[in-house]
């Protein structure tokens, strides 16, 4: 088993945990967390804002662990918290800003590759609730991304579908509510 698997196994773990009451798997999720929480940060709101955002994702990980279904992956919970709170941080002003810091280090920061692996996850993400909707939800939600041929219904029955099939989707990717 690949390290990065081994290591989201032991987030999930982790994760599961802390939903469970039991804060003392905090400091490690927060040492493992914290410093992808902080490198996105950087490179979406820039290195003034960076540590403020970082710090808002990881409070909101630990207030809304109970929110977290035990045995569900871990990361797309996480990315989903900081794109929001990324999102927030936007919308209060910030701009995206090269972090000349770093560069000037020498750091290579690829933020393709975070976008990458970002994208990975939630698609990973999407598989795992897709598999779980019952067959007419699925059918209807793989028409719409092109998957699959769209099922012989009339267009507001369709819509219906749809809209029934997001809300369980949004239910089953860790949403507090379906509206």
């Amino acid at each position: 088993m690949p390290d990065s698997a081994i290591r989201e196994a032991q987030l999930d773990l982790l994760m599961s945990r802390l939903a469970r009451g039991d804060r003392a798997a905090f400091p490690s999720l927060f040492a493992e967390l914290g410093p992808r929480a902080l490198r996105l940060a950087r490179q979406r709101v820039g290195e003034a804002a960076a540590e403020d955002v970082a710090q808002q994702v990881l409070e909101r990980v630990f207030a809304r662990a109970s929110d977290f279904t035990p045995g569900r992956p871990c990361l797309p919970w996480f990315y989903a918290i900081l794109g929001n709170e990324l999102q927030a941080e936007r919308r209060r002003g910030a701009r995206w800003v090269l972090d000349e810091e770093a560069a000037a280090r020498g750091l290579a920061i690829d933020a393709d590759a975070e976008d990458r692996l970002l994208q990975r996850e939630l698609e990973r993400a999407l598989e795992g609730a897709l598999a779980e909707l019952d067959s007419d939800s699925a059918g209807a939600i793989a028409a719409l991304l092109g998957r699959a041929t769209p099922p012989d219904l009339k267009p507001a029955t369709l819509r219906k579908r749809l809209s029934r099939a997001y809300a369980k989707l949004r239910l089953l990717l860790g949403a507090d509510h379906v509206g």
